[in-house]
């Protein structure tokens, strides 16, 4: 008895500490807005959080000129496009 008296507060507490599921994301969408916010930018991997949020991708993919891709289409993943300075130069779903 005495030790489910000890383990009772243990367990509430950790289900108090647990995080809620995050929300799904995707079909990325991209619209002007996302564009224009982006465009030119010098592309910093801290970023790529931000540019995902804002296209409503769950996963992103950042290619460089000369970069090899698969050219399988996934609905919830954004392309991230760079020209040879390393700027954003375009923005793709897929």
């Amino acid at each position: 008895m005495r030790a489910i008296m000890v383990m009772v507060p243990v367990l509430i507490a950790g289900c108090a500490t647990m995080q809620p599921p995050m929300a799904a994301r995707g079909p990325c969408v991209i619209d002007e807005r996302v564009k224009m916010r982006f465009a030119g930018v010098k592309f910093r991997e801290r970023m790529r959080p931000e540019i995902e949020h804002a296209a409503n991708a769950a996963m992103s993919r950042v290619l460089r000129p000369d970069d090899a891709a698969t050219m399988d289409f996934r609905a919830e993943r954004l392309n991230i496009l760079l020209d040879d300075g390393g700027q954003i130069d375009g923005l793709r779903c897929g």
